[in-house]
């Protein structure tokens, strides 16, 4: 059947975590192939292991720096599989990834996307459990990661990655889906861990989340899908509302319990000190005890010593005898 799958790996300047990326996958395997799209890397690095991995056999498509969206669609454009993965450089995929994202959709054609749940790692660690499909949280959000299995009629029907966001800040992957569920394409969540994804004090997301960015990024995907927003525009607003009201009130019980958390340590503070306190009275009292009765067992020594003591036990011990 060929090629069922092809992961596509954008890489610029990450070249010291590209060797984690594609750790569990073959080169050589039948059912799916590996493109790097080396997104014009300027590090001396980064160049040097993509000079090592072509001559190892893997496939690198070099460009002109044009952002993560573009560097997407130039691996897609070439692709040989019905089936997309995008894989981040600094990201690792499980093999079981590849084998039941294929498996989904060759086995239901309405659906055009399958996600699964990820473990965290690098800066933070943990799993990260994805819920099941739900269009009106997409919409306040995007959860779900552009590690996903899609087919490639969904990346055909949306145009692809959109290269037209606001100074390329990202969420290109949420605007993906965005387009996917507005053209009727059905997603599936698979339950278990997946991939794993690093996270990085210095990546993107952390540059969408600015406050200053997230504004115009939601205000350019919102104005870009009317057709999903305005028909739910009441329903997404009291979303958001729930949402902010719930987080408000998470703050407020995780205040209270830090408070009760800070007083409980404040009277254990106090209750030690006063413990230490009595000891140290304990302690005090106990030495002078101990120089109290080495004063006495000073006074019998000189006392057992005295010619008055002697003739004393003598006298006893004459006494004894009649």
């Amino acid at each position: 059947m060929g090629i069922a799958l092809s992961i596509i790996i954008p890489c610029f300047n990450h070249g010291e975590y590209l060797l984690d990326a594609i750790a569990n996958l073959d080169p050589k395997a039948n059912d799916y192939e590996i493109l790097i799209v080396n997104d014009g890397s300027t590090d001396i690095r980064t160049l040097e292991i993509l000079k090592d991995l072509r001559e190892q056999g893997y496939f690198i498509l070099d460009r002109v720096n044009q952002g993560l969206a573009m560097a997407r669609n130039h691996g897609i454009s070439i692709a040989k599989g019905r089936y997309i993965l995008p894989l981040d450089s600094d990201n690792k995929i499980y093999p079981k990834y590849i084998e039941q994202g294929i498996a989904i959709l060759d086995k239901l054609p309405e659906v055009g996307v399958v996600y699964g749940d990820m473990e965290l790692f690098g800066d933070r660690i943990g799993r990260w459990e994805l819920p099941d499909f739900d269009l009106n949280r997409l919409m306040l959000g995007n959860y779900i990661d552009a590690c996903a299995v899609f087919r490639r009629a969904v990346w055909e029907d949306c145009g692809g990655y959109d290269d037209k966001i606001p100074d390329k800040l990202g969420y290109e992957d949420w605007d993906f889906w965005l387009g996917a569920a507005e053209k009727g394409w059905q997603f599936h969540q698979i339950a278990e861990v997946m991939y794993q994804y690093r996270v990085r004090s210095d990546s993107m997301v952390q540059t969408c989340k600015l406050q200053e960015n997230q504004k115009r990024l939601v205000h350019y995907i919102a104005s870009k899908h009317p057709d999903l927003y305005l028909p739910r525009y009441a329903e997404v607003i009291a979303e958001k509302e729930f949402a902010t009201f719930q987080s408000i009130a998470e703050v407020d019980s995780l205040r209270s319990k830090l408070q009760q958390a800070l007083l409980a340590s404040a009277q254990s503070q106090s209750q030690l000190s006063q413990a230490y306190a009595e000891l140290e009275r304990s302690q005090q009292q106990l030495h002078q005890t101990q120089a109290e009765l080495a004063q006495v067992h000073q006074r019998l020594q000189a006392m057992e010593s005295s010619k008055f003591w002697q003739l004393r036990n003598l006298w006893h011990r004459l006494k004894s005898k009649f």
